[in-house]
């Protein structure tokens, strides 16, 4: 743990969740406001980052409530679209020494790079922000950016715990060593100077709050926003077949793709006629041997000729209509992340309506509540998970009652405009502390 030798940040009034209804938040009369967002890139159906679908509810819902939403975009592809900047393209520096500075950069490793531009992504955000006339700017903890930001733009920062490196690294395979430990130090200065702390979960909250050692006592637990999805484009029972298993991560230790392959290798000696469609691309998962599988080589180990007779399909990464058929399609749908900070890929599968299981892992039991929306099993554990998808395969009335109340449930506590209405609540909470402690 990280020890705090240093002033707690201020932050006040602990805020629980209030889950009330989209037709509520809708009819709220707010003072229009101007946010902006820093996103990692743009659009959202352009990169696989659950960060930026986020945002683009969120931002859809503020516009529509009349407030201006500013998306700024590390990375953009195509035009971007109206109120969209993209700064790897406004950030270009004019002097010169600055850019000898940044050619070099691009040319040397990352760490390397990092060390000599810490912050050149957000060159442009100052700009921006006093352009624009932006009254509050919300960011992930990613490389402790936030407290850079903080300093030069004069406005509210608001960090959103995302995917704190102390948790996420680890799973992702990151050595414990220099170039890890500096980036944890720099996110948690970035979480204990910011102006407000969102948390998509009590989970990551707290553990946030154990690690640094930080009160946070005004951090707001809001979740992510999942859009709803119409009635007739939600799963049905009749309209799935009835031996298709789902998964939907990347293959690695992170998104459990290797406990989805082991938890599958029971099921089908179980059930002769189930398949797998495995929907992600292929990052490699090291197992307890310390030998490091690609995902072909896996599935080969583990159900031998499984690839070659379709029982296993991987499709690789795939756009969001596909991905959308497919959660149609099947039975199940398996969620086995050894971590989560909220779960977004758990949402998506309730929206639709699917019959879920996922594990019991950092926020997904706050999202899915076992035996009423889902299924739960414990984490890292095969064939628990095997026996909750057998359940589900064996039972198709009890598939199709979660499912039903997962779509039900979805739409009352993550629609975007119960989000939308709890952060605009908070950001004029830290606009106003802000404000007070200029004044005092």
């Amino acid at each position: 743990m990280v020890t705090r030798d240093v002033e707690t940040p201020l932050l006040r009034d602990p805020r629980p969740l209030n889950a009330t209804s989209p037709e509520a938040e809708t009819g709220r009369d707010e003072r229009p406001l101007s946010v902006a967002y820093l996103s990692p890139g743009w659009p959202p159906e352009a990169f696989a980052n659950g960060v930026i679908p986020c945002i683009a509810a969120v931002a859809d819902e503020l516009r529509r409530r009349g407030h201006r939403a500013s998306i700024l975009s590390l990375r953009t592809v195509g035009g971007g679209g109206e109120d969209v900047h993209d700064l790897s393209r406004a950030g270009a520096s004019s002097a010169l020494p600055r850019r000898l500075l940044d050619s070099l950069a691009r040319r040397l490793p990352y760490r390397v790079a990092r060390t000599l531009r810490p912050h050149q992504p957000l060159d442009a955000l100052p700009r921006f922000v006093a352009e624009h006339g932006a009254q509050i700017l919300e960011m992930e903890e990613a490389f402790g950016w936030a407290s850079w930001a903080r300093r030069k733009v004069g406005i509210p920062v608001v960090v959103r715990l995302h995917g704190p490196w102390f948790l996420n690294g680890p799973l992702q395979g990151a050595p414990d060593d220099d170039t890890f430990r500096r980036r944890v130090r720099e996110e948690g200065e970035s979480i204990r100077t910011a102006d407000g702390v969102t948390a998509p979960s009590q989970d990551v909250l707290e553990r946030t709050r154990a690690y640094y050692g930080l009160e946070l006592e005004g951090a707001a637990v809001i979740p992510n926003p999942m859009p709803p999805v119409s009635a007739e484009r939600r799963w049905r029972p009749e309209g799935c077949d009835p031996g298709l298993v789902l998964f939907v991560g990347r293959f690695d230790r992170h998104k459990g793709g290797d406990l989805m392959i082991d938890a599958f290798a029971e099921v089908a000696r179980e059930f002769p006629g189930v398949r797998l469609c495995f929907v992600g691309p292929d990052f490699g998962a090291s197992g307890g041997d310390g030998v490091r599988w690609g995902l072909v080589d896996y599935v080969r180990d583990r159900i031998p000729g499984a690839l070659e007779s379709g029982r296993v399909e991987w499709l690789g990464q795939q756009p969001s209509t596909a991905v959308a058929e497919l959660r149609r399609r099947a039975r199940v749908t398996v969620v086995c992340s050894r971590y989560e900070t909220f779960g977004l890929t758990a949402t998506e599968a309730m929206a639709h309506g699917c019959p879920l299981v996922a594990t019991r892992a950092g926020a997904l039991p706050e999202v899915v509540r076992d035996g009423v929306d889902g299924l739960l099993c414990r984490p890292d554990d095969p064939s628990d998970l095997a026996r909750a998808i057998g359940r589900l395969l064996a039972d198709p009335d009890l598939a199709a009652r979660l499912g039903a109340r997962a779509a039900e449930e979805c739409g009352k506590r993550y629609h975007p405009a119960v989000i939308a209405g709890q952060l605009m609540e908070y950001y004029e909470e830290v606009i106003t502390r802000r404000r007070e402690r200029v004044e005092a």
